[in-house]
């Protein structure tokens, strides 16, 4: 089934491709904890040829759906620490309104001229530079630090406090479910401004910045980081939808054919992280993401030549 979509997307789409990729998208985003954005707006923008601020749009509104339906499986499992949510959310909806005007200016930048003489938007390029940057640094770290798990007795669920814990800035805040006692206030809240500058302006909801966070600068177990963010998710992609929606970059159509799928296929990944071994699931995601860098930099280098 082929549909127009109108807002800038000037060709039909599948709309059952669409909801394919939205399982997989959701699959990814219950098992890892992430919003699945940083695989989702590159998908949309280089398999379905969506403008690139439609798709950061389109791909922060279906995360709506698949971060509370994620949310409330990660509850009944008992999962994550609700406090980095309630902490981080003032200075990620202050980030998520900067990332989104700076997306907005980047949209009205017009074009580049690449090397072929072909006329290429200045956003485009810019959000594959972001993404490569950011994901390549978080695929090798978080590779280096499985494989080298390898050779480590199994730390099952247990927080093994990081570097970021010893932060000291006060107030301070305990969190019980995950065992850290006085963690900075102060820095929590400028890393949820972090994430949202991030969510507003790449669609990416800010999980995958988040779960390296929680995993190595908290020392978290997969599993709890997995449950953790989520309400912050939801909140800061809520807000960047609204945001989003208002300056014309999001395709209700586009968003409601994704969430079809992605709201099963998170569910379907809480469960996945409950039953598999934190080292398997930390190789699992930095490869993944290493695949995304790799789809993004071909489309970079298209686009350049």
């Amino acid at each position: 089934m082929l549909v127009h979509l109108g807002i800038g997307v000037g060709h039909t789409v599948s709309l059952p491709a669409l909801a394919l990729v939205g399982l997989f998208v959701g699959y990814v985003a219950g098992m890892f904890g992430v919003g699945g954005g940083f695989l989702l707006t590159p998908v949309l923008m280089y398999v379905f040829g969506v403008p690139a601020p439609v798709a950061v749009g389109s791909a922060l509104s279906q995360k709506c759906g698949t971060s509370i339906a994620s949310f409330l499986k990660y509850r009944t499992l008992g999962r994550g620490e609700p406090r980095f949510d309630l902490i981080m959310m003032g200075g990620s909806l202050l980030g998520v309104d900067a990332g989104t005007r700076l997306l907005h200016r980047l949209a009205e930048a017009g074009t580049w001229q690449s090397a072929s003489g072909r006329a290429v938007p200045v956003v485009d390029v810019v959000l594959d530079v972001l993404f490569v940057v950011f994901l390549s640094g978080i695929a090798i770290y978080t590779f280096r630090e499985a494989w080298q798990a390898r050779r480590r007795p199994p730390r099952g669920d247990r927080t093994l406090p990081g570097p970021l814990t010893r932060v000291r800035i006060p107030p301070y805040v305990d969190l019980p479910n995950v065992g850290l006692r006085r963690v900075s206030l102060p820095l929590l809240a400028w890393l949820g401004f972090v994430l949202g500058v991030a969510s507003g302006l790449m669609g990416i909801g800010g999980g995958v910045l988040f779960m390296p966070v929680l995993l190595y600068g908290f020392g978290l177990s997969l599993h709890d980081a997995a449950g953790t963010g989520i309400l912050l998710l939801f909140t800061t992609v809520a807000v960047g939808t609204v945001e989003q929606a208002l300056r014309g970059f999001v395709s209700l159509e586009l968003a409601m054919a994704i969430l079809v799928g992605s709201s099963i296929g998170s569910q379907l990944g809480a469960l996945t992280t409950h039953v598999l071994p934190n080292r398997t699931l930390r190789l699992a995601f930095a490869v993944l993401v290493g695949a995304t860098v790799v789809m993004i930099l071909w489309d970079l280098a298209r686009l350049v030549r």
